[in-house]
Order: structure tokens, then C-alpha cells, then sequence
């Protein structure tokens, strides 16, 4: 038997410690970059299950709210129990991560490599097209992928996260039909969710290079970064009031583990402000609207998100509505379009908890009112994460090149709407299960052609 000597062991010691810290930090990373699409619980679990209990931080206190804008926490969703209190799985709070890890995309390539042969105009199974023809490929990451676009106000350009170059995430810069693309972070950190402020100058992003997530800003140009948030909690995808000088983001409660929306002042950014909880918020861009979307999962049944907004009055929450939702699928990642009429977002129908992504999502569009809902794509891909442009044209991720790049679809193309309270499925599954059916022999199929239309009969009908 061979012998540790001191010097071996101390060795040992410093190469598990630090493989024990880079397993805990990817874990993170995954975990909390990337919201689940039922109730938010699961990040949580898979942040703290097996390590240990997470350190005491100073939370701000919440400043006085309108009741009607604190639900019952999401936290409390069939966490601790096989089944829960509606007899629905556990497993209902843990359903695919809305971003991948970074480490995953060897992984999530589609089955087509659509984008070899120009085929933008995709035929479903059921013989529908998408966008009749007017889908075109925007990004070209040929490793990694590009993910969470979003475009300025001109429509002249866009910034989105990407792990083209490395294994983390940093914030990349490209004119909307341009091929070239700017890196605007460096860092050997993950930069994620950048949004434009109104005036196009700079950018707020999510970033965890200072040991967990918090808010930074920085000019569009690039440059030295600016943090806003600072404690101990995770804060991730900002977003920019119409005045420019506000910011709304998502904070995970370090006492509750509840997704929270908050709002910051980055000129004063010591003050904040607690709106309502909920997750992925986006600030209309109509300047007489102080009205925030984001999305919130149900307290009840599949505990599946659904889309909201709510009023912002004198600093507080006010009149939270939900604007749509569904009891089979998962409707998230909410948008609005540049005058605020409308808004896009992404269903995953009948949503696999054991996912780390859906195996296939769409985009949609509905008035703000919850009227007139129509969808964008009906793919047998993955698209997530849409982006409102200026030109008409709704951004998006996609993996129907082979790997996850942005794509952007003419919203005047849409053609599969509904009026259901539920969303279908893509046909090109049944088309697959159907296709799974054993056949039958043509000799023994049974003609179910009627007599009287039958070319041998026609001469015994009656005059």
C-alpha cells in the first residue's frame, strides 16, 4: 500500500479544495444565471443542496407596498415534499433553465443544420411555414453560442451575451445586419442580460466577477464598468426605465429564497426600492407608462409562469395584472414592443422538469391588453429569448442553425394565432409519433370510398 507523505498530502489537499471550488462556482453560474420556468424554487435547491448553508447577509428593508403586489412567496412551491399540497409532482418547480451552462453547448445542437442549406423559411410537419420566408440569421457564432439579445431604440444595433470566443459568458456589440461583432467585456468572469439604455450610450449588464451577481453599467463603447448593486444577495437582469436614469433588476430574498423585483436610481444607487415579486422584468418603453412586465409563476396546479405587469406609482407597486397565461404551458421571457402595445415571449408547452433547456419553445406576440394573441414561429427548434427591434422585427435565440445564434422574424409574418386559453403543441411531434405507428399493407387497406362514387357502381345509379 503506497504512503501519503506530508508533502503529498498538503498537495492533495490545495487540488481538492480547488476542484471543490470550481465545481461550486459552475454550479452557481448555471444555477442562478438562469431562472427554471415553473416556480423558482429549484434554483435555489441546486445552488445550496449538498454544500453548505449559504452565509448571513444584510438584507435592505422593504419600503411600504400595496398588499395586492406580494403574493405568497414562490419559494414555498412543493419544496419540501414528494408531492404538493395540488397532488402535482415536485418535480413541477425544477422544469428547464431559460439559459444554458456555459460548458452544455456541445450539447444543445439541433437536429437540422438548418442554416447550411439557407433555409430560412422552414416547412413544419403540418405544412406551415414560419414568417412566410422571413426569418434571417443574424448572429454567426461557429462554437459557443450567442444569447439574450437586445436592440437600441434606432434599430441600428444590438448588444447580446455570447461564449464564441471562451467557455464564460462576456457582452458582445453588432450592427443589426452586420456580420462583425465588438467584445465589450473581458473578463474572466460570466457577463450576462445586457439591455441598452434609452439614449443608447451605455448598457447595463448582470455579472458575477466580484463572487456573486450583481449589476454593473458601463459605456456602449466599452470601458471601465460601474457596480450598482453590492450585497450579499444575487441581482441579475436590469432594465432601463424610459427616463434613462432608473433601473429595475431581479433579487433573489437571501432570507426567503423568492425572486424579487427592485428598483435602483444608478446615479444614487445606495437607494433602492422593493416593486412586487417576480422575475425577468422589462420596463415599457413609453415614457407616460411607468409600468413594468415581468414574469411570475402561479401559486397553485403546475406552478407554470405566466406573463404580468405592474404600475409604478409614487415608487411603489400598484395594480399588478396578469396579462397571460396557461395551464399547459410555461409563458416567459417577456418583451414589449417599441410603442408598449404589444408583447413578445416564449411558450414551452407541457414543460420537461428534468430539462436543462426545452427541447422545443416559441415566440408569440399579444396585445398588452391580453387580446389578438398570434405566434411568430411553430418549429420543431428552440427559440427563446425575443427582442422587440425598432425595424419591425422580433430578435431571437435559436438553435436551428446547429447551434444557439440570433435570428429575427418580421412580426407581420405571423400566422398561426389562436384564440385558446392553451397553447398547441408543435406538429412535427405527432408527425414523429405517427410516423412511429406501424403501417399498413396498400393490398388489404380497405376502400372507405362510398359506392355511389365508385366508377363501377356509376352505371347501376338511377337517371
Amino acid at each position: 500500500m503506497q504512503h501519503t507523505t506530508p508533502h503529498n498530502m498538503t498537495a492533495f489537499t490545495k487540488n481538492f479544495d480547488r476542484a471543490i471550488g470550481s465545481i461550486r462556482r459552475s454550479i452557481v453560474v448555471l444555477a442562478l444565471s438562469v431562472p427554471c420556468l415553473v416556480g423558482c424554487s429549484a434554483i435555489s435547491n441546486l445552488v445550496t443542496k449538498g454544500f453548505d448553508s449559504p452565509p448571513e447577509v444584510s438584507v435592505p428593508t422593504r419600503t411600504s407596498v400595496n398588499a395586492a403586489a406580494t403574493p405568497i412567496p414562490t419559494s414555498t412551491l412543493a419544496a419540501s415534499a414528494p408531492n404538493g399540497a395540488d397532488g402535482v409532482s415536485a418535480n413541477a418547480t425544477s422544469a428547464p433553465l431559460t439559459m444554458p451552462g456555459a460548458s452544455a453547448g456541445a450539447t444543445r445542437r439541433s437536429g437540422g443544420l438548418l442554416s447550411m442549406n439557407n433555409d430560412t423559411s422552414r416547412a413544419n410537419d403540418n405544412g406551415l411555414t414560419e414568417g412566410g420566408g422571413n426569418i434571417s440569421q443574424v448572429s454567426f457564432a461557429a462554437e459557443g453560442g450567442d444569447y439574450a439579445p437586445d436592440v437600441d431604440r434606432t434599430g441600428t444595433f444590438m448588444v447580446f451575451a455570447s461564449t464564441q470566443h471562451r467557455p464564460t459568458f462576456d457582452i458582445y456589440r453588432k450592427s443589426v445586419d452586420g456580420r462583425t461583432v465588438t467584445q465589450l467585456t473581458t473578463d474572466p468572469s460570466d457577463d450576462l442580460m445586457p439591455a441598452i439604455a434609452p439614449d443608447g450610450t451605455k448598457i447595463a449588464f448582470a455579472s458575477n466577477r466580484n463572487g456573486n451577481w450583481d449589476v454593473y453599467t458601463m459605456p456602449i463603447t466599452g470601458g471601465a464598468p460601474t457596480q450598482i448593486t453590492s450585497d450579499g444577495d444575487e441581482e441579475v437582469q436590469p432594465t432601463w426605465a424610459p427616463d434613462g436614469r432608473r433601473l429595475a433588476f431581479s433579487r433573489k430574498n437571501g432570507r426567503t429564497g423568492t425572486w424579487e423585483i427592485w428598483i435602483v436610481d444608478a446615479s444614487t444607487p445606495g437607494v433602492r426600492t422593493f416593486v412586487c415579486e417576480g422575475f425577468l422584468p422589462r420596463w415599457s418603453p413609453e415614457d407616460t407608462s411607468d409600468t413594468l412586465l415581468f414574469q411570475r409563476a402561479r401559486q397553485r396546479g403546475g406552478r407554470l409562469y405566466g406573463v404580468w405587469t405592474i404600475e409604478i406609482v409614487n415608487g411603489e407597486g400598484m395594480n399588478p395584472t396578469e396579462i397571460v397565461s396557461a395551464k399547459n404551458a410555461a409563458i416567459l421571457q417577456p418583451g414589449w414592443s417599441p410603442d408598449g402595445k404589444k408583447i413578445v415571449f416564449t411558450t414551452v408547452v407541457n414543460p420537461d422538469g428534468n430539462s436543462e433547456w426545452p427541447e422545443q419553445s416559441d415566440i408569440w406576440v399579444v396585445n398588452a391588453d391580453g387580446t389578438g394573441r398570434v405566434g411568430l414561429t411553430n418549429s420543431r427548434f428552440r427559440n427563446m429569448q425575443p427582442a422587440w427591434g425598432a425595424d419591425g422585427r422580433v430578435y431571437f435565440v435559436s438553435n436551428r442553425g446547429g447551434l444557439e445564434n440570433i435570428w429575427a422574424i418580421a412580426v407581420d409574418g405571423a400566422r398561426n394565432g389562436t384564440g385558446s386559453a392553451e397553447f398547441a403543441a408543435n406538429a412535427s411531434k405527432k408527425a414523429k409519433k405517427d410516423a412511429e405507428l406501424p403501417t399498413t399493407p396498400a393490398a388489404v387497406v380497405k376502400d372507405m370510398t362510398p359506392d355511389l362514387l365508385k366508377a363501377d357502381k356509376l352505371a347501376t345509379v338511377p337517371d
